[in-house]
């Protein structure tokens, strides 16, 4: 009796496979795009993680600008201080190598980087503002028309829902804030500085609750490079949808954790404003 068939191992991707996967979901030469990843998603990858950058690169070509979230978060935060050249991001290796190759913004907790002819037009001034705020690098791009990727991630990696909730002036926790510290921040300058921090209205557990609605108006392109799901959407759509939802119902993207310090407090601002 003859054995089963034993199945062929499956080849490593290729730099033309991500380049093809990504021009199916409308990446092209001259785009702006903010990208969300899970390199691990993509499973074997010839050339590692350079491979898949170089790609995005390649396609985008020299007029176009690669936005990475190179975020190290508030815990822990970033000691003796936060400096951009040095402090390594927790948002994954492809950030991370865009980290070394881009420029970065100077904000301690959820900093960008950009490789692009506008890198320092869309990082600079990041501490004169709100991590997520109106005017943010984040904000900027959506702006310049530039497009969101999601790369083996859900909507709940798509920061630019935070700028949405600015839009839509949804209260913050104003005891969530009041508890973060203030952060030593290293300028290029080499001086020290001390920069408050401040919350979102949220913390984006609950952020999957905007997909219906960018689906419903046809606001998302899908693709898939093996078993990696890949969305790409306009940041302008994200931004709009996002103030939409919110301004109908303020608790729309709140998650439902009791314990959560952001979405609870948010809740009580909004129970307040509304009496």
């Amino acid at each position: 009796m003859a054995g089963s068939p034993i199945a062929a191992p499956c080849s490593p991707h290729t730099s033309q496979d991500v380049i093809s996967a990504l021009s199916h979901v409308g990446i092209q030469s001259g785009d702006h795009v903010l990208l969300h990843s899970s390199y691990r998603s993509l499973g074997e990858v010839e050339g590692g993680p350079e491979a898949v950058l170089n790609a995005f690169l390649e396609l985008i070509g020299a007029g176009g600008n690669l936005m990475l979230p190179t975020f190290n978060y508030t815990s822990p935060l970033p000691e003796p201080c936060y400096d951009h050249a040095l402090t390594p991001c927790r948002t994954g290796v492809l950030c991370e190598l865009g980290r070394s190759r881009g420029l970065r913004s100077l904000h301690p907790t959820h900093s960008v980087a950009v490789i692009g002819p506008d890198a320092e037009d869309l990082t600079k001034g990041h501490l004169q503002g709100r991590a997520f705020g109106l005017g943010s690098p984040i904000d900027r791009m959506a702006r310049r028309g530039g497009k969101i990727l999601l790369l083996g991630v859900g909507q709940v990696a798509n920061s630019t829902i935070h700028v949405g909730e600015e839009y839509a002036m949804i209260p913050k926790s104003t005891a969530r804030t009041d508890a973060l510290p203030p952060v030593k921040v290293r300028i290029p300058t080499g001086e020290l500085i001390e920069h408050k921090l401040d919350s979102s209205p949220s913390c984006s557990a609950a952020f999957g609750g905007l997909e219906a609605f960018l689906r419903e108006h046809d606001e998302i392109v899908d693709g898939r490079l093996g078993a990696c799901l890949i969305q790409s959407m306009s940041g302008m759509a994200v931004l709009s949808r996002t103030e939409n939802v919110l301004r109908k119902n303020p608790r729309a993207l709140l998650c439902q954790n009791p314990q959560c310090g952001s979405c609870r407090g948010t809740e009580t601002n909004i129970s307040l404003l509304r009496l």
